[in-house]
């Protein structure tokens, strides 16, 4: 009687806070359709990138094989997790400065539930975006060589590095002290992670010192699974690095670990901040 009396409210606050956690990915999704501008810039932003670094700088750059815009899609799909890490940032710094979250604290629901709601909800929202970039990629010429298959797995890889990443942004956005402030802390690490590694340029070309940093990034490692997966792989992976050599279990990996690190600092942090 008393182990049954234990589970049951157990299974309850499960439940609970699986419910709490829809109700909040439901809220900002809506909050998110009556914000249309959002949505268009974040679907233009990488038509921009396309154009910007497939056709400007691009046509300076050359790879094993000659087809950059192949090489150039596959690393600008792993790149664009970064951003989406970068938005979360700035979207809760937003919240927390005009007291949103004080009042989802007055309610009887999940302190989780909060956050996984809005992480979730920047995923989908990040959709068309990503539906934007895969149409640019094939009217530029990249084709998923190993098939519909891989493909897909190579994208549900990359979005899983982006779902982890979200965490990383949130909690920049509990520290921040504004959003402005959020914006430029998670910057830093978005731009350095992002330009130096293998994302637009072959890394063996690097100075020494910069290619070991740009080989063991963790974003060269997602860009190495989806060229992977996505059969756009041009030559052998660097000798010596572990993780560009197993890029999807690195990968898998990575992600694993920076959830399982950041969404109990998240909710530590949003428990005990009031602004």
């Amino acid at each position: 009687m008393s182990a049954l009396t234990v589970a049951v409210p157990a299974q309850n606050t499960v439940q609970r806070g699986v419910i709490d956690a829809y109700n909040a990915t439901r809220r900002y999704l809506i909050r998110g359709k009556r914000q249309p501008d959002i949505i268009f810039g974040s679907v233009l932003f990488p038509v921009v990138f396309v154009v910007l670094f497939g056709y400007v700088f691009g046509s300076s750059i050359t790879v094993p094989g000659g087809n950059y815009h192949s090489y150039l899609m596959s690393g600008l799909f792993a790149q664009s997790t970064l951003f989406a890490s970068a938005n979360v940032a700035v979207a809760v710094a937003t919240d927390m400065n005009e007291g949103v979250i004080d009042r989802f604290k007055t309610l009887p629901i999940a302190r989780s539930s909060i956050l996984i709601g809005r992480a979730i909800s920047t995923m989908i929202l990040g959709l068309p975006a990503l539906a934007v970039m895969i149409v640019c990629a094939l009217l530029v010429g990249w084709r998923p060589e190993n098939g519909i298959f891989d493909a897909f797995l190579g994208f549900l890889l990359i979005e899983l590095f982006a779902f982890a990443l979200c965490w990383l942004g949130i909690l920049v956005g509990l520290v921040a002290k504004s959003s402005q402030s959020a914006d430029v802390l998670i910057n830093i690490p978005v731009f350095l992670l992002g330009f130096i590694s293998n994302v637009f340029v072959d890394t063996s070309k690097m100075p020494v010192w910069l290619r070991v940093f740009a080989n063991w990034n963790p974003v060269s490692s997602v860009v190495a699974a989806g060229r992977s997966l996505f059969g756009n792989t041009i030559g052998p992976p660097p000798t010596g690095v572990w993780s560009l050599e197993h890029p999807e279990i690195t990968t898998i990996g990575l992600a694993v670990i920076i959830i399982a690190i950041f969404v109990p600092l998240c909710v530590r942090r949003y428990s005990r901040t009031s602004r």
